[in-house]
This record gives C-alpha cells, sequence and structure tokens, in this order.
C-alpha cells in the first residue's frame, strides 16, 4: 500500500494543453519560467478563468498529492471517478472533493463494486453511475434508488429490468424520490420492446402524447433538453412526469415537470 509521502507533488507543466469546441492550441514554456501558482494566475487573467469545471481520477492518478491538487485547483464543479488502482486513494478523492455539484463514478472505485450510501444520499445536482468493464449486477439495487437526493441521476448499463422500472414509477408517484428532475436508465436486460413497454407501465394511468409534439424541459442548471412524444403521468400531489424511451426500451428517461423545468 502506498503512503502519503509516496505521492508525487505537482510540479509547473513543461506543456499545457487548452481546448475549444474540440480544437487544441498548445504551449510550452521553460519549467524555471511558471510556478503552479504562476499558471493558475496566468488562466485567471488571460481568460477570465475562476474556476475548475470538471477533474478526472483514474488509472495512476493516485501517484498525486491530493492537497496539491485541491491546493491549486479547488473543488470542481464536476467530479468524474474511476479505480485508480488503490481504493484507500479512491476513497480520500471521493472524501476530498464530495461538495462538488455533479458526480460521475464508476462501481469499480469500491472494493464490493457497490455504491454506498453516503454517496447516494448526498444532494448533488446530478449523478452519473457509469460503466466500467463488467458491471456488477449489485452495483445499485432498487431499493437504494429510493435513497438518493440529486436532481439529475444517470445510471448505465444496470441489471434492473422492466418490473424494477415498473416498481420505480409507481413509487415515485407515492412521493419517493421528491427532488429528482430527471432520471435516465440503460438496462442491460434485453428483450421484446412491446414487451418491456407493457411490463413497464402496467397498472399505471398515463396518457401518451404524439411524437410530433415537442416541449422544451430544463433540469440541474444544465441545457434545455427537447421532450419529444412521450407518455405522461402524474405523482399523488399532481406533479406531472413524461417517459421517453428509444425504439428497443433499453433506454429510460423520465422527465419530471416541476415549475423551474418548465421554459
Amino acid at each position: 500500500m502506498r503512503s502519503n509521502s509516496d505521492e508525487k507533488k505537482l510540479k509547473a507543466p513543461l506543456e499545457v494543453k487548452l481546448s475549444h469546441q474540440n480544437s487544441y492550441i498548445e504551449k510550452t514554456i521553460r519549467r524555471d519560467e511558471f510556478e503552479m501558482d504562476d499558471w493558475m494566475e496566468h488562466f485567471n487573467t488571460i481568460f477570465n478563468f475562476r474556476g475548475i469545471d470538471s477533474i478526472k481520477f483514474d488509472i495512476y492518478s493516485e501517484e498525486y498529492d491530493l492537497g496539491d491538487i485541491k491546493k491549486y485547483f479547488g473543488v470542481p464543479t464536476s467530479l468524474d471517478v474511476e479505480h485508480t488502482g488503490n481504493y484507500a486513494y479512491n476513497h480520500t478523492v471521493l472524501k476530498t472533493f464530495v461538495t462538488v455539484e455533479s458526480l460521475i463514478i464508476t462501481p469499480d472505485v469500491f472494493e464490493n463494486s457497490k455504491i454506498p450510501p453516503e454517496i447516494l444520499i448526498q444532494h448533488f445536482k446530478s449523478l452519473t453511475i457509469d460503466e466500467f468493464g463488467h458491471v456488477d449486477p449489485k452495483a445499485v439495487a432498487l431499493d437504494e434508488l429510493f435513497i438518493i437526493n440529486s436532481k439529475s441521476v444517470e445510471i448505465r448499463d444496470t441489471w434492473m429490468g422492466p418490473k424494477d422500472i415498473n416498481r420505480f414509477i409507481k413509487l415515485w408517484q407515492h412521493g419517493a424520490n421528491p427532488r429528482m428532475e430527471c432520471c435516465r436508465f440503460y438496462l442491460k436486460v434485453r428483450g421484446g420492446e412491446e414487451a418491456k413497454q407493457e411490463i413497464i407501465l402496467k397498472g399505471i394511468k398515463y396518457t401518451e402524447i404524439p411524437r410530433n409534439v415537442t416541449r422544451p424541459f430544463r433540469f440541474a442548471g444544465s441545457e434545455d433538453e427537447c421532450v419529444r412524444g412521450g407518455i405522461d403521468i402524474w405523482r399523488e400531489d399532481g406533479v406531472k412526469a413524461t417517459i421517453t424511451s428509444d425504439c428497443y426500451w433499453d433506454c429510460i428517461i423520465m422527465f419530471v415537470w416541476f415549475d423551474h423545468c418548465i421554459v
């Protein structure tokens, strides 16, 4: 196991790459010309740069000192965490940056490949549970969805099936996940689309909206999204949601029409 003394201190880079709309500007400087503080001041001054939008940790990130990363870059808006190769380091990353607005995380960050409750209960603007290699069926159980407090939830390649989605919708109608504005489920269970739709909507009163009807939707500080057609359902308190899917019902999206989500 690595100790904190094994972690590399951040040094001024020899090269910095800045990207804008998928194009790169490359600039190389001498090591003794700028220190890290100089670089950050340069970004602030030249680019009116006031914060880090996203930081990603993945394999080999454990080599670097987290104290230095936080010192120079602060807490980003979004944190993207994959397994760094060191579970203790993974834990420290999450502890250090838990106040981010958005989290993207893979189950293999944890030794048991299961997202713990202390992550699920955080009040993120958006939480994405990503797929990385083999997806463990127990990464997030259905019952654990109901302790999620994030406004936007995305679970990729989940082993939940149509019956699970049906139960999730029904419990949402009874008041579960009251903060949720949008959720996306990418189902790994395959099957006929008609059978899936029938199971997902079984026992749920709904109104089908023609596909040529489009409605703009705004959620969790993201760009507006156009909701095309879909199936309208209602919560017991009258809040409306729209369920949309791909043609195979492998990707299920639910938009909740709170007043601030209506454009």
